[in-house]
């Protein structure tokens, strides 16, 4: 197979990817509308979706929907611990029908529960409140 991109495109593309696919989240989680990963990849860079996967399945290992995936549970973790949303809520907005699911990818990909990162959330809370009594 003939590779399109060049040793000088790859990072340069890489770093596109993951621009569009943290657009594609944030814009899920605004919206509440369900965004085919695959479909607005390729029409965002212009580019073929299985070329790209193909990419990443060499240079990092890794397939396009796995990196999703694993930016997808970068961005819950990040919720569940600066803000006060639920994980069903936050499961609603990125277009899954049970929290469970989600639930599920957060403990394949972490490790970790949901419940894991609301605590994180509720200790760094107290040592906000332990520092402003402290003032």
């Amino acid at each position: 197979m003939i590779n399109m991109y060049n040793s000088d495109e790859c990072p340069d593309m890489i770093t596109k990817v993951y621009l569009v696919v943290e657009q594609i989240i944030q814009s899920q989680l605004e919206t509440g509308k369900s965004i085919q990963f695959a479909l607005e990849l390729n029409n965002k860079l212009k580019t073929d979706y299985q070329e790209l996967n193909n990419l990443f399945l060499a240079r990092c290992d890794m397939s396009l929907d796995v990196i999703f995936l694993k930016q997808i549970v970068e961005k819950v973790k990040e919720l569940l611990v600066y803000t006060e949303q639920p994980l069903s809520q936050i499961a609603k907005a990125l277009g899954y029908e049970k929290s469970n699911d989600l639930s599920e990818q957060l403990l394949r990909y972490t490790g970790l529960t949901p419940a894991h990162f609301k605590r994180i959330r509720e200790i760094k809370l107290e040592n906000i409140r332990r520092q402003q009594k402290k003032i």
